[in-house]
């Protein structure tokens, strides 16, 4: 299987999502275009919000010394900016599901990089209707990716989002905890104790938050997050 891969990628080869490059790499961008990318270097290491550059890179944000996250720990790999922006939008509206593949494959280079090793992943649901209408939850392809790079077990029905809410986008942060609250249920006993969630963009971090939350309510005692990118808190 693995040389039939092989032949297949030297007779097909990938091209960079981004300037469709030639590649010859599980990651479909190639090295110019991952250099050029609004990499989250500088960073909360609570919430992964983008902190000034001239900061040490081990840093708690104000937001996080005010009021701590229900999560533990969160990884972005970029700022949600430039590049980024579209990438995420063809992936989660643009039916580029394919882009899942690289996403998924750097962000389990990331949760290898740091030694984080969670019992389960679990994608942040979506509302059955939206799921009907888009086809396919991004959150599970990407987390499919980490699943089979790592072995971890994913989490597809424990947690479900039983109360159809109004997108996100658009609202600050007070609307987004409130848009959220009490929108998932527990449906089925969780037998771990750290459980890694996956989503593609973290902005206000209310959704995982409310997610974070109720995994702490039945026993979980570790609850981290990773996602391709961050946004900036506006307010």
């Amino acid at each position: 299987m693995e040389l039939a891969h092989k032949l297949f990628s030297h007779l097909f080869p990938s091209r960079c999502i981004l300037c469709q490059k030639t590649v010859n790499q599980a990651i479909e961008i190639c090295p110019d275009c991952y250099s050029s990318l609004p990499h989250n270097d500088s960073c909360c290491l609570r919430c992964a919000l983008p902190v000034p550059e001239n900061l040490k890179k081990s840093v708690i944000c104000g937001r996080c010394i005010k009021q701590a996250p229900e999560f533990d720990y969160a990884y972005s790999l970029f700022r949600y900016e430039s590049n980024i922006i579209g990438l995420v939008h063809q992936l989660k509206f643009g039916e580029r599901i394919s882009h899942a593949r690289s996403i998924g494959e750097m962000l389990w280079s990331k949760l290898h990089q740091a030694g984080e090793s969670p019992d389960c992943l679990l994608p942040v649901p979506l509302h059955d209707l939206r799921l009907r209408q888009r086809g396919f939850n991004q959150s599970v392809e990407i987390s499919r990716v980490i699943a089979k790079k790592s072995g971890i077990t994913i989490e597809y029905d424990a947690v479900v989002r039983h109360r159809r809410t109004p997108a996100q986008t658009g609202l600050d942060a007070k609307q987004r905890k409130k848009n959220i609250k009490g929108a998932f249920t527990v449906a089925q006993a969780l037998n771990y104790q750290h459980v890694l969630i996956i989503d593609d963009v973290l902005t206000t971090g209310a959704t995982v938050n409310e997610l974070a939350r109720l995994l702490k309510k039945t026993g979980v005692t570790r609850v981290g997050v990773m996602t391709i990118a961050r946004a900036p808190v506006k307010a």
